[in-house]
């Protein structure tokens, strides 16, 4: 198990709020992110996500087209304006609590949705990362993705 340091008080010990894979589930618990209401100008949201076919379709049927789009190798995408995802509004996602809620943005910047490990690029991007780097260490302590991705449609998307 993942050790957590309670030292600072700012973050408590917590089961992960998403679905970890089932290697993992019962071995880690993870400090709970401070992620809607975001304090950190939701920064994570500037790059858009990537989306399951499922999100994709269900984005789309309550909220109309326009709003995802699909790549030229076939992956779903969140559109991008004024440097903020198109579900980001009023400062928060629009769809955070939908069950539809992009399982990228449910599991960063723990688990890489694609891969079912540990997320990693640059966690940094969120944040709670960046005001305690102690989380950085938490983050590492997951192990590396290993065989193939949890979704086929999104392995060798980048």
């Amino acid at each position: 198990p993942i050790n957590v340091s309670n030292e600072t008080g700012r973050f408590r010990q917590t089961t992960a709020p998403f679905s970890l894979p089932d290697e993992l589930s019962h071995q880690v618990t993870l400090p709970s992110l401070p992620c809607y209401p975001c304090p950190h100008g939701s920064s994570c949201c500037a790059y858009g996500t990537t989306l399951s076919d499922e999100e994709a379709a269900a984005i789309e049927a309550n909220y109309g087209p326009g709003l995802v789009y699909q790549t030229h190798w076939g992956e779903w995408r969140t559109r991008v304006q004024k440097k903020r995802c198109v579900l980001h509004r009023d400062g928060g996602c629009t769809i955070h609590d939908k069950p539809y809620y992009p399982t990228t943005c449910r599991e960063f910047p723990w688990i890489d949705a694609e891969t079912g490990g540990r997320y990693e690029y640059d966690v940094t991007i969120c944040g709670a990362f960046e005001a305690s780097p102690e989380l950085v260490a938490i983050q590492r302590a997951i192990p590396r993705a290993v065989g193939i991705a949890r979704n086929p449609r999104r392995q060798g998307a980048a």
